[in-house]
């Protein structure tokens, strides 16, 4: 698992300058830069909006008194779109837009509950506890 952050960290930028140079060699530089700049102002109002319809449906959870899992996970997804957002680059912009889009948040939080219940740690699942054994007893004293 560490490996594949490290893989993920070093192959991150190598996958950004190169989109950001064949970008440029396409569009120029100029339409290149404002590009990424409008990416991230487009994303940013989209994270704005649905960050506040997001928080109406946890407040309406909550006041019936039921746990808003799935706004739980939207506003991490929301939160890792809005990183994604900010670093420069279009393969960043493009994850950070995924995360924007409902079914695809739909899509991974199935995928995150199946890996969860395979992993024995599913909604409503336990931690293993050792068994209680229920017993009656007596003291005998000691005949010494």
């Amino acid at each position: 698992m560490a490996w594949m952050v490290l893989v993920a960290v070093v192959a991150l930028p190598v996958v950004e300058i190169t989109l950001f140079i064949k970008s440029a060699q396409w569009l120029g530089l100029l339409p290149t830069i404002l590009a990424a700049f409008a990416a991230g102002i487009i994303g940013i109002a989209l994270i704005r909006a649905q960050g506040f319809q997001l928080l109406l449906r946890t407040r309406a959870q909550l006041d019936r008194g039921e746990v808003p899992v799935r706004e739980v996970f939207d506003a991490v997804c929301l939160a890792a779109a809005g990183v994604l957002l900010v670093l420069p680059g279009f393969f960043s912009d493009f994850l950070a837009i995924l995360l924007l889009l409902p079914p695809v948040r739909a899509a991974l939080r199935l995928w995150l509950v199946g890996r969860l219940a395979r992993a024995g740690l599913a909604e409503g699942a336990r931690p293993s506890t050792p068994p209680v054994i229920d017993a009656d007893y007596h003291v005998i004293d000691d005949p010494k």
